[in-house]
């Protein structure tokens, strides 16, 4: 009987090891920030398994609209991801991007434009966000 207790001890000690050895499913959360004249955005991406949970806010400091555009690589299942905010007023977000890879994304990249009357984008700033 004692030699049973063992192994079997033995063997959850094994397990524990085996297990203990995976990387995490998520990693910290990266932020990026991008104060501006005609607009703003500041938020975080959170690195997941298979998705990146994204949160912030995008500002409009003008007489019009200004648009945050949201990307991963690769690339999200349902593509990129924009909010945008007109007129001096702030939109939150909240959303998960599936990226349907193992490990998921290794990157986020954040774009802000300002969408002008004739609906093109003229560039405000970006940031390049790296997995930890």
């Amino acid at each position: 009987m004692r030699k049973i207790v063992k192994s079997v001890g033995l063997a959850a000690g094994a397990v524990a090891l085996v297990a203990g050895t995976a990387g995490p499913a998520s990693a910290a959360p990266v932020g990026w920030s991008m104060p501006g004249g005609q607009g703003s955005t500041y938020g975080n991406a959170e690195f997941h398994n298979r998705s990146v949970g994204i949160s912030g806010r995008v500002e409009s400091h003008v007489s019009g609209c200004v648009q945050v555009i949201i990307g991963t690589y690769p690339s999200s299942t349902s593509g990129s991801e924009t909010r945008t905010a007109c007129n001096y007023s702030t939109k939150t977000f909240s959303f998960t991007m599936d990226v349907n890879v193992p490990g998921g994304a290794s990157d986020v990249y954040v774009t802000l434009a300002k969408i002008n009357s004739d609906s093109s984008l003229t560039w405000l700033g970006s940031r390049h966000l790296t997995r930890p």
